[in-house]
């Protein structure tokens, strides 16, 4: 019985000092919740919330813009006005990242890569790897231009053979494979018969990897032992049986590639992202272009670039059908630019207004990028009156900002207008936040909105798209996993005459 008084008594010591000690540290830090021993905040996430895409945002409600929780025992920032979230993430010091659990097995626990690498390291390969993509053609309209025509048709020829079968079209995987071979083809340099398995399994298990269960993203952040203790619940083996199939790609483009510049003089430049990286590393003084930061590169580069553009067309495809009277100003707007149906041009955008007011207005509803990866501060950040300490996990969340009724006045309307004045000019477009920022903002903004733009305007100028007859309305609320998606629906595309 001491026994049992003993440890009970040790245990109340141990979590009042703990409260003291938690005391002691927040001089200045953001307010917040008061956090349990071991579980942190845990169980104030818990009640904050059902709807896991809404978790931060409710305790931001409460406690203001710029609040602290923390995940287990890791002191964990939250930013959710646009102030906060720019001014913080801009900073310098707010360029870490919080390497750990899956993230942390993925590249062996090594600084590689661009996602989740820091440091002169990671300056130096993201300056390289988006330097040498847009001498390539990323971010430049007519190559994408060109890479979308390529993969439109089979694109095209899918869904017609899906509506000519009599069913409709499962719109959450109709995007990743078309997507992924537009950036294999920067990547690699090429597209061939060879290739479409291994892009189309890269779709689908990257697609399985992006609606991977969401403890991962918070439990699994706190407790990163739970990825072993319970791997098909938490969605580690989904995650890491994606990560092992990309390595093992990568593994052998490399090696591809190191055989085939064998033959190959030295002065001749390679036209693939691929080829010059391998080039490069015949004079490597900062130990970068190595197989396996290749290994690692290769992947960031598919997942950002894939999911992000593919989950942003997924929504685009839900508003579409859910609103048709904007599909219907769209697609008149595409025919009043191109009207003898002439394929368009990003180039067309900058006088199509009403098409760029609507993916304004899905990035808000849709919130792609609500979360992000979190940053680390790499050293003590002054914000207002509250300094975010060093090691601090930084994680922003959109979903209060793009819903505040004082900004947007209908936040919960899907209304395109809102960026259009009475002069029929677009405005306000800087208020919407589609790809995060400072440094760790992600530099693929501009190859997407092209992508986006052809894909969709291709897409409308051959179908009209409205929700299959005898099924319900789509959800619209947006589901919590590895990132925000909707859920799953269906599409019926009807050919234009």
């Amino acid at each position: 019985m001491f026994l049992v008084y003993a440890v009970a008594v040790v245990g109340v010591l141990l979590a009042y000092y703990y409260l003291l000690k938690d005391d002691d540290d927040t001089k200045d830090e953001p307010p917040g919740p008061r956090g349990l021993p071991i579980l942190g905040n845990l169980l104030d996430l818990a009640r904050a919330s059902d709807d896991l895409t809404k978790t931060f945002g409710v305790l931001g409600e409460k406690w203001g813009e710029i609040y602290t929780i923390k995940m287990g025992s890791k002191k964990t920032v939250v930013v959710t006005s646009r102030e906060s979230m720019q001014t913080v993430l801009s900073h310098e010091g707010a360029h870490g990242r919080d390497m750990c659990g899956m993230f942390k097995d993925r590249c062996w626990g090594k600084n590689l890569g661009l996602a989740m690498s820091e440091g002169e390291f990671w300056e130096k390969t993201k300056t390289w790897t988006f330097k040498t993509l847009k001498t390539l053609g990323f971010g430049k309209s007519a190559e994408v231009e060109r890479y979308v025509q390529k993969s439109a048709e089979p694109f095209f020829t899918e869904i017609d053979q899906k509506m000519g079968d009599g069913g409709a079209v499962n719109i959450e995987q109709l995007f990743s494979p078309t997507v992924l071979s537009i950036l294999w083809q920067l990547i690699v340099g090429r597209i061939s018969k060879e290739d479409e398995p291994i892009i189309k399994v890269l779709a689908d298990k990257g697609n399985k990897l992006v609606t991977s269960s969401a403890v991962s993203v918070g439990l699994g952040h706190a407790f990163p032992i739970l990825r072993y203790l319970f791997p098909n619940w938490s969605g580690y083996n989904v995650q890491m049986d994606f990560n092992n199939t990309c390595h093992q790609v990568a593994r052998n483009l490399y090696a591809e590639s190191e055989q085939k510049l064998r033959s190959i003089p030295d002065a001749i430049p390679a036209t693939n992202m691929l080829d010059a990286f391998v080039q490069n590393s015949a004079n490597d003084p900062h130990d970068i272009f190595h197989c396996l930061n290749f290994q690692l590169v290769f992947m960031d580069l598919l997942v950002a670039g894939t999911d992000t553009t593919s989950t942003f067309m997924e929504a685009s495809v839900l508003y579409l059908i859910t609103n048709p009277d904007v599909q219907e100003k769209v697609y008149q707007e595409i025919l009043h630019i191109a009207p003898d149906g002439r394929p368009l041009k990003f180039s067309d955008r900058q006088d199509m207004p009403y098409i760029q007011a609507f993916f304004l207005e899905t990035h808000r509803h849709a919130r792609t990028l609500q979360n992000a990866l979190p940053r680390r501060a790499l050293w003590d950040i002054k914000y207002k009156n509250y300094t975010i300490k060093r090691d601090t996990i930084i994680m922003m969340d959109m979903r209060l900002y793009y819903q505040e009724k004082k900004i947007w006045g209908d936040p919960e309307a899907f209304r395109p207008e809102r960026f259009i004045n009475e002069g029929g000019q677009l405005v306000n477009a800087n208020s919407i936040i589609s790809f995060s920022f400072g440094k760790r903002a992600c530099p693929g903004e501009v190859h997407s909105n092209i992508l986006t733009f052809i894909l969709l305007t291709s897409m409308l100028q051959r179908y009209k798209i409205s929700i299959p007859e005898g099924e319900p309305k789509p959800k619209l609320d947006l589901r919590q996993g590895f990132s925000v998606k909707p859920h799953p629906f269906r599409a019926s595309f009807t050919k234009r005459t």
